[in-house]
């Protein structure tokens, strides 16, 4: 799995208040032209991990959803990158701003 493809699951599922994104809104998180995202979007559906399916509202929208093998395997590697990210955490730390004005 590619980064693009992991953010692009990491922002499947963080969407909050729905369980799917459409191509444009996957494509303005990302900082990505639509085009891209959809080959983004291809290559991730023929993994496995999303699926694409018409608009509940509007059936010109596609929406992406996070299949159970894409939601595993975002477990998966932020499951393996927690050491990595507390160590970051122990080595920076920022000043206490708390009280200064």
């Amino acid at each position: 799995m590619t980064s693009l493809q992991y953010q692009l699951l990491l922002h499947l599922k963080g969407f909050e208040g729905q369980e799917w994104a459409t191509v444009g809104q996957l494509a303005e998180r990302l900082q990505a032209k639509h085009h891209g995202t959809v080959s983004l979007i291809d290559r991730c559906e023929q993994l496995g991990l999303v699926e694409r399916r018409p608009g509940r509202e509007d059936r010109r929208q596609i929406e992406v959803h996070l299949l159970a093998e894409g939601a595993k395997r975002v477990e998966q590697i932020a499951e393996a990158h927690q050491p990595e990210l507390r160590q970051l955490q122990e080595e920076i730390r920022l000043p206490d701003w708390k009280g200064r004005e």
